[in-house]
């Protein structure tokens, strides 16, 4: 059915749909091509609660834009016609009663019979199966298999469940491949030569690929003052804006770390080799040189694209080394003369940075460590040394040199957006705060360094970790859009992503807004706000779409690895309260689990959202985030990544509840101020 309204084209069509974007924007294709259709993608704002495969009768209204000029399909939900069939991910297990398929999903605590394999999967494979519907809620749930999604002797299962239950694209086409090959031939010559800078790359032992390399020196016009230089793969050289590189890229929005795997942003011949600053290769790069006074401050810039030859790629831990014994003669003098003025540039930088006081969150980071054929051989947390902090501080301030370079020329682009806390959240943080005896301001507009006050008393006592991942959880996500509202957590009043167009759209992105701006490459058409809106909520919804899989993948590894160790007990802290249960935290590992309701003699307690306690109805015991907890553990599940606990102690203390109190005992208790 076609009709015009005030010249505008409206049909009422049956279209199925293809694909959702977080939940911002939806993208639906047309079941049928009509006649005279400018795209087949229609756009709902209204944001329907469609899902994908369902199948829909809609109004689209055929409208253009008003900045380029395009046809616009505009959809409205008239009503849905039929649902998809639901699908799930799982584990595949063969039992004395037949197969049934174990969801992957915590929340998930379901078993299904499978009646159907006809893809023939093994004990113990990851599947995606279809749940058949069933209109009686006692009736037995069951499914159809429907894809095998991994083989269970896969070393690396619990990255591949995360994969395929996020939905994160890991396979290249060959017509991707192919274009990656193409453009690994072409040749790297640039406007400038700085292959006679000595770049060294600091990055982890086991890193893929360098992003970036960086260098120092005396600025012997500036007494006192240094000359710093960072130089970020040329990534835009070789991934060409609209190619299918490009839109590759961008579909992927950026790369995704697990413990055993990475799944990258573009192909390894380009990620990991030619874009890569290999030491000793010829590369192309964009540098930022930047001048430093003896106070720290920058005085000004300059980018250049260019061909770079990294002296040396090095790990954390040798960098460290040669910081820490600076005076010893032994050590390689060429190493000693690149790390020594990098320490010395980071030593000014640094009067700065606490000047700014941006956020300082203390959360240990725990590392994975497999043996040869890929079972866990042991965990280990991640040393935080002098040498990371270089590296970061260099990033930041060639982050900010491109921010204020493409913000003075008046370009649209995409910012690295952190917000303040909202007030719920600071209300939360002002009751814990109260507990260690610091007055958090909640009325005026609260500072990073507000909370780093709050941070230094939890230092002293001994729950520095836990405090801060209380306050990230109190933070707004740092997201990416064309609308500047500063940087929370680094004080910074603008900043953006340049230093990681290997893993990183976003600050492709910004290589080709500079390279734009210095005329560097004809033909470059840059993005409008409106795209750059559209853009910016797709990377921010892939990059908290990884952030999610690494977490869930690290879960089930820890589970996995504390399996066998069933019944022992671990000093751990509370982390969360919830209806449930409570939340805790291993001191050893780092694992998250959580100790149920029902494991607790049977008492029934309040939750206090103002107070952040648990409290015992009858018992009155109050349970309050960030208190020391010994649990046992009772249930470890490597599938779905959960840990389960009992209370043995709690602030040092064994528990004592009440199986079950008299009348008078409600009536004593009742009265008691918590």
């Amino acid at each position: 059915m076609i009709r015009e309204i005030e010249g505008h084209k409206i049909e009422l069509v049956v279209i199925t749909v293809a694909n959702r974007v977080g939940e911002v924007e939806g993208e639906i294709a047309p079941e049928r091509a009509l006649e005279n259709r400018p795209s087949k993608t229609v756009i709902f704002n209204d944001h329907p609660p469609v899902s994908v495969g369902d199948k829909i009768l809609a109004r689209v209204i055929t409208n253009k834009d008003p900045k380029t000029g395009t046809a616009l399909l505009i959809g409205k939900l008239v009503r849905k016609i039929n649902s998809a069939p639901e699908k799930i991910i799982g584990i595949f297990k063969k039992t004395n009663t037949g197969t049934i398929l174990i969801p992957t999903e915590k929340r998930n605590k379901k078993q299904f019979k499978v009646y159907e394999n006809n893809i023939r999967a093994l004990d113990g494979s990851l599947v995606e199966a279809q749940i058949n519907k069933t209109r009686r809620k006692s009736a037995e749930q069951s499914v159809n298999l429907i894809r095998n999604l991994g083989n269970p002797t896969t070393t690396n299962l619990a990255s591949m469940i995360a994969i395929n239950e996020y939905g994160i694209p890991d396979k290249f086409s060959d017509q991707v491949l192919q274009k990656a090959q193409q453009r690994a031939n072409i040749s790297i010559e640039n406007p400038n030569d700085l292959t006679n800078i000595p770049f060294i790359s600091i990055d982890p032992n086991d890193a893929r690929d360098h992003d970036d390399a960086i260098c120092a020196m005396k600025d012997l016009d500036n007494p006192g003052g240094y000359i710093i230089w960072v130089a970020i793969a040329d990534v835009a050289k070789y991934i060409l804006q609209g190619s299918e590189l490009d839109l590759e890229a961008l579909r992927r929005g950026n790369s995704t770390y697990f413990p055993d795997l990475v799944v990258p942003m573009i192909p390894d011949i380009l990620s990991g080799d030619l874009c890569s600053l290999k030491e000793g290769k010829p590369r192309a790069a964009l540098v930022v040189k930047i001048w430093l006074n003896k106070l720290g401050q920058k005085t000004s810039h300059n980018f250049f694209r260019c061909i770079i030859k990294n002296e040396l790629t090095i790990s954390y831990e040798e960098a460290q080394t040669i910081i820490d014994n600076s005076n010893d003669s032994n050590k390689k003098s060429k190493l000693k003369n690149l790390i020594r003025p990098l320490h010395a540039a980071y030593k000014l930088l640094e009067q700065q940075t606490k000047h700014r006081a941006p956020l300082e969150l203390e959360l240990i980071e725990q590392e994975i460590l497999f043996d040869s054929v890929g079972e866990i051989r042991t965990l280990r947390s991640k040393e935080r040394f002098e040498s990371h902090k270089i590296v970061e501080e260099f990033m930041i301030i060639a982050n900010v040199c491109a921010a204020e370079t493409i913000h003075k020329n008046k370009l649209p682009f995409l910012y690295r957006v952190h917000e303040p806390p909202t007030f719920e959240k600071l209300i939360s943080l002002k009751t814990i705060a109260k507990s260690l005896n610091v007055n958090l301001n909640t009325g005026a507009r609260i500072r990073s360094k507000d909370l780093n006050h709050l941070l230094q008393k939890a230092k002293q006592e001994n729950c520095s970790e836990l405090i801060s991942m209380t306050i990230l959880r109190a933070m707004s996500q740092a997201h990416y859009s064309p609308e500047n509202q500063g940087h929370f957590g680094l004080s910074l009043p603008s900043y953006t992503h340049f230093t990681s167009p290997i893993r990183r759209y976003s600050d492709i992105l910004i290589h080709r807004a500079l390279i734009h701006i210095h005329n560097w490459d004809e033909g470059l058409k840059l993005k409008d706000h409106s795209e750059l809106l559209k853009v910016g909520e797709q990377l921010s919804k892939t990059e908290r779409r990884s952030m999610l899989a690494e977490r869930a993948t690290r879960d089930r590894y820890l589970a996995s690895f504390l399996k066998d160790r069933l019944g022992s007990e671990f000093a751990a802290r509370i982390s969360g309260l919830s209806k449930s249960g409570i939340f805790v935290r291993l001191m050893e590992t780092g694992a998250d689990g959580l100790i149920p309701i029902s494991c607790l003699n049977g008492e029934k307690f309040n939750l206090n959202n103002e107070k952040n306690k648990l409290i015992g109805r009858s018992s009155r015991i109050s349970f309050n985030i960030g208190a020391s907890v010994l649990v046992k553990l009772t249930k470890a599940n490597p599938i779905s990544g959960s840990l389960l606990f009992n209370l043995i102690q709690y602030e040092n203390k064994p528990l004592t509840l009440p199986k079950k109190l008299g009348r008078r005992s409600k009536k004593k208790l009742r009265g008691r101020r918590i």
